[in-house]
C-alpha cells in the first residue's frame, strides 16, 4: 500500500510543511494533475460520490477548486490579508481518499475534511493541526505601530464579524 501527500495551492516540502503560495497557472496545473487520478471521495452524510467536476466546477466560483485558483488570481501583484487557501489530499494506491480543505483569515483552519466512505468516523489527524504562521493582527498593531490591544482589539473583533444586509 503506497501512500502519497498532494497539496493545492503550495509549492515546497510537504513533510516540513516549508511551503510557498503558487501562482494561478501552477494552482491550475496541480488541479489538473490531481484530477487524472481516479477519487473515492463521497459525501459524509448520503454517501455519494464528489466528482472532479463538483470539486471544479467553472459555473461555481466556491467550488474548492475554483475558490483555490480565483484566490490565486487575486493574489498575484496584491497583498491580501487573507491567508491563502489550500487542499491537502491523501493518495493511497493512486486513489484519492481524502481531501483537506484550509481557510482563514489570521490563521489558516481546516474547513472540510472530505473522505472516503471506508475512512468516515475514524480518527485521523489533520495535515495542519495549527497554522505555524498565524498571528494576532492586535499584537502586530501594537508592536509595530504602537496602537494599544484595547483600542485595536474592540475594531478587529467588529471587522471580523459577519454583517446582514438590512431590507429596505
Amino acid at each position: 500500500m503506497k501512500t502519497e501527500i498532494k497539496v493545492i495551492g503550495f509549492k515546497g516540502d510537504i513533510e516540513k510543511i516549508d511551503l510557498k503560495v503558487c501562482s494561478y497557472k501552477e494552482t491550475r496545473q496541480q488541479i489538473e494533475e490531481l484530477k487524472k487520478y481516479e477519487s473515492l471521495l463521497v459525501d459524509e452524510d448520503d454517501g455519494d460520490k464528489i466528482t472532479w467536476g463538483y470539486l471544479d466546477d467553472v459555473s461555481q466560483p466556491l467550488s474548492l477548486f475554483q475558490a483555490i485558483s480565483l484566490d490565486r488570481k487575486r493574489r498575484e501583484g496584491t497583498l491580501m490579508a487573507d491567508r491563502p487557501l489550500f487542499v491537502v489530499c491523501t493518495l493511497v494506491d493512486s486513489k484519492v481518499v481524502r481531501l483537506e480543505f484550509y481557510e482563514g483569515h489570521d490563521e489558516l483552519k481546516q474547513v472540510y475534511d472530505v473522505r472516503s466512505k471506508k475512512l468516515y468516523g475514524k480518527d485521523l489527524p489533520k495535515y495542519l493541526d495549527s497554522d505555524p504562521q498565524a498571528y494576532d493582527p492586535a499584537k502586530f498593531l501594537e508592536e509595530t505601530f504602537g496602537f494599544p490591544k484595547e483600542f485595536t482589539k474592540p475594531i478587529i473583533k467588529e471587522m471580523h464579524k459577519e454583517k446582514k444586509l438590512k431590507k429596505e
